[in-house]
């Protein structure tokens, strides 16, 4: 009996671990001082590897214009799909803009037709929710930068 026990709890964390394994990614959002992804004007790339995160991007506060993403998790709960969310405001609060993860030709190529030019303080991956279960603060607010 204590034999099929301890099969049975080394079978059940072998299973975790391979849904751990299978549901790990890593992916990059990549935000642009110019409309259209240009880079020539100044550009801020933040590695990310999990959803539900609030990040603030107190590196690039207020200056984003554009925004790409690449290898970011496609599956959730919103229709089957995942979602980017871009704040006005720290803390993923204020005005929220939002797409799909998987849509390339979606990417925001200009956020002054969305209302948020020059104005993304925040972003965040929905997979779950829309609710954060964690900040991260990259730079202090008051970091100023040659970005």
């Amino acid at each position: 009996m204590a034999l099929r026990s301890t099969a049975l709890l080394q079978l059940c964390l072998l299973v975790l671990v391979a849904i751990e394994s299978i549901s790990a990614w890593s992916g990059t959002v990549t935000f642009y001082n110019n409309p259209g992804h240009d880079s020539s004007g100044g550009k801020y790339t933040y590695d990310i590897d999990q959803s539900q995160e609030c990040v603030n991007l107190s590196c690039y506060n207020d200056r984003a214009i554009s925004a790409k993403w690449s290898d970011i998790v496609k599956w959730g709960a919103f229709d089957g799909k995942s979602r980017i969310a871009f704040y006005a405001d720290k803390d993923c609060t204020g005005t929220v803009r939002d797409w799909d993860i998987d849509n390339p030709k979606g990417f925001p190529s200009n956020f002054l037709l969305d209302g948020m030019y020059n104005a993304i303080s925040s972003f965040m991956i929905w997979q779950y929710d829309k609710k954060a279960v964690s900040t991260t603060l990259p730079c202090p607010w008051d970091f100023q930068c040659c970005l």
